[in-house]
């Protein structure tokens, strides 16, 4: 998927949890959108609906921007492919 793809479907993802329609890969989820812990915790769970990936407790606070969750997005799908 491209990345133009994936900011495509985590705006659309981002607006079903939060109502916020307006991103850019720089966007930061905490501090730009003012997301609280309920919040990020919805959204990693739409995130891996999605993308049928599993998000470690671990990983979750390295995503806090758009560019973060599209880059980690592309490194799951390219170890999914062998790649």
């Amino acid at each position: 998927m491209r990345k133009e793809d994936y900011l495509s479907v985590i705006e659309e993802l981002v607006y079903q949890v939060t109502g916020i329609s307006e991103l850019t890969p720089d966007t930061d989820f905490i501090r730009d959108l003012a997301l609280n812990s309920l919040d990020v915790a919805n959204l990693v769970c739409a995130f891996e609906d999605r993308f049928q990936v599993e998000i470690p407790v671990r990983d979750v606070w390295k995503l806090s921007q758009v560019r973060d969750v599209i880059d980690y997005m592309q490194k799951k799908e390219m170890h999914a492919h062998g790649l």
